[in-house]
Order: C-alpha cells, then structure tokens, then sequence
C-alpha cells in the first residue's frame, strides 16, 4: 500500500490504494447498462413538478383529457398541453382520440410501471421526501 499522488485521466488524486480490477469492472459494468441513459431521460422528466402531478393524476384517474388537467392542476390549456407533449414523446403518456377530444393516460410500457410504483413508495412515506 503506498500513498501518494495519482494522475489518472489528467486528473489529480490523493489515495492510499487503487483497486484497479474494481474500477475496471465497473467501467465495464457501465459501459454495458445501455439503459442509464433512458432512466436519465426518465427521472429528468420526473424533475419538473408539473409533469410529475400530471402524471400522478393519471394514476389516479386512468384516463384525463387536457382539458381535465387543466382544471386540476390549476393551469392553462396550453401549459398542460406542453409538458403533455414532452411525456408523449418520451413514451411516458399516451393519446386516444374520441371525436375532437384526445385522452392521455400512462403509456403501457415498463418503464412507466417502475416510475409511478417509485413516485407511490415515495408518497406513502413523507417522512422521505419533507
């Protein structure tokens, strides 16, 4: 074990020890999760507090039109309508169409799933999130 100064990268560090299998292995390991990047995209739309109660009232409410959130959320049409535009294209939400009205509801895939059974978890224990 020696210490002293480690030039890795041109970055500087001071450490007692490098496990180079470890960091190794997790270069690798990351290299190989191809999913990081969606969940990035994910949790950054999870970020803003108006996508994240548009989507939380669709678990509660199944199916809503634009209209409808609006009113729930206390906004404009149109200010819901974007964030909804920007959930539709990052497959979180999903449109049906009925005459001229257009319904959004949680998109049916995996990864919406894990989301809203994350964001339940978190609201059934406030103690995490106050």
């Amino acid at each position: 074990m020696s210490i002293g100064l480690k030039t890795m990268n041109d970055r500087t560090c001071i450490r007692s020890y490098v496990n180079q299998g470890v960091i190794d292995a997790l270069r690798r390991e990351i290299a190989e999760q191809r999913g990081l990047s969606h969940l990035a995209d994910i949790f950054a739309m999870l970020g803003d507090p108006t996508r994240l109660r548009i989507l939380y009232a669709l678990t509660q409410a199944v199916e809503l039109c634009v209209c409808d959130l609006a009113d729930v959320l206390g906004m404009d049409v149109s200010a819901v309508s974007h964030q909804l535009r920007r959930l539709k294209d990052r497959n979180l939400v999903q449109r049906r169409r009925e005459g001229l009205t257009i319904y959004y509801s949680l998109a049916a895939n995996e990864s919406v799933q894990e989301a809203c059974k994350l964001l339940d978890s978190l609201l059934e224990r406030p103690s995490l999130i106050h």
